[in-house]
């Protein structure tokens, strides 16, 4: 018990990714999950119950109330309520991690930065996967100079997703003026991507559609197309559609001005990748370091919770151990220890920058022309 009270509280705003990923890795990072935060409260007790959450909240304020101890606010709501309950965290005081996409707009995930920055909170977006062992891996062999300077970035990502129109998806994700859409929710993760490898982005032309069956309801995106040109000078695509039918297709490839690298995918999302790079010495895959190893995925255990069909995207446990590692971070940064690791969390500023990446691609999609990328 001793040992446990020194470990640092959370709570996490959002039943749904929020508990299937953010409290195990949380857990995994060495946090205490004193309280979780839903809309209604008898929805909430019971998907807590299986998980030992002892404090069930329906605001933010009635959990630090409960637990003044807690220290951390995690924010896994549908993104167009992500802007109140951070502000409400960083008036309070509290260190945040949000997920993304990070904002309802650029104007929003703007000002959430600038009162972080001037509350002196220490503040993360949910980008889990610069922590992705391959990702990672690619991230390095660019930067330790093994293609030459970068000039193109090419990621592609199809999935047979949203074959069935009965199949439950939650209100938000279908409704584009909340937020919801593959852009924003697979989106996000591609841009930040872009970003921590590349730099900054210049300018874009996107396109935007919906390739499900059904669903007439619908206005968000399943399907996106992003060509762009970063202030480097360098260009790319990344193109991804999760309504895609036959087998999953999914390829990242960086070519620079003495070589190329890429992730050499299996045929299935769960099949071991591969980081492979030819400059002049040849083609040849890249062994991955002891610090990059993450542990095999655990699939969330209590099914009875599993309810649509994003519960079955977020339940079979990949993200888990990269945000483990992102969680562990931002423990350290709390407690003021030094972080060592080449490998760092985005900030509210990655979160602002890869807004105005989105912003402009849905610009670019709905006026159909190239559209600069606002700066922060």
């Amino acid at each position: 018990m001793a040992v446990e009270t020194e470990q640092p509280r959370a709570v996490v705003v959002g039943t749904g990714f929020g508990l299937f990923t953010h409290v195990r890795a949380l857990r995994d990072a060495g946090f205490v999950v004193s309280a979780i935060v839903g809309r209604s409260r008898e929805r909430t007790a019971e998907r807590a119950r299986p998980l030992n959450i002892l404090i069930v909240a329906t605001s933010l304020t009635e959990a630090l109330e409960a637990d003044p101890a807690i220290q951390l606010v995690t924010v896994a709501t549908p993104p167009h309520a992500h802007y109140p309950v951070v502000m409400e965290a960083i008036n309070a005081g509290r260190h945040v991690v949000c997920e993304k996409p990070f904002a309802k707009d650029f104007a929003e995930a703007r000002a959430m930065l600038d009162a972080a920055e001037k509350a002196g909170v220490i503040h993360m977006l949910g980008a889990e996967f610069r922590f992705d062992t391959q990702q990672a891996l690619l991230r390095r062999v660019v930067q330790d100079g093994l293609i030459g300077e970068p000039r193109y970035f090419m990621r592609i990502y199809h999935q047979p997703g949203l074959s069935d129109p009965n199949e439950k998806l939650s209100d938000w994700w279908e409704d584009a003026n909340q937020g919801g859409g593959f852009l924003g929710a697979f989106g996000a993760h591609m841009v930040d991507q872009v970003r921590d490898v590349m730099g900054e982005f210049k300018r874009v032309s996107g396109t935007l559609q919906k390739m499900c069956p059904g669903r007439p309801n619908m206005t968000s995106d399943d399907a996106y197309s992003i060509q762009f040109e970063m202030e480097s000078g360098a260009e790319g695509i990344i193109v991804a559609a999760m309504a895609s039918p036959g087998q999953i297709i999914m390829g990242n490839k960086i070519t620079g001005t003495d070589g190329g690298a890429w992730i050499q995918a299996g045929a299935t999302f769960a099949d071991p990748a591969e980081v492979w790079v030819q400059n002049k010495d040849g083609a040849r895959k890249i062994d991955v370091p002891a610090d990059l190893v993450n542990p095999p995925p655990t699939p969330f255990e209590h099914a009875e919770l599993i309810q649509t069909e994003q519960d079955r995207w977020h339940t079979q446990g990949f993200d888990v151990a990269p945000y483990a590692r992102l969680f562990s971070e931002m423990k350290q940064r709390m407690s003021g220890q030094p972080v060592t690791a080449r490998e760092t969390a985005g900030d509210f500023r990655d979160a602002a920058n890869g807004q105005a990446v989105l912003d402009a691609v849905r610009q670019s999609a709905k006026e159909r022309r190239w559209v600069d990328v606002a700066k922060v």
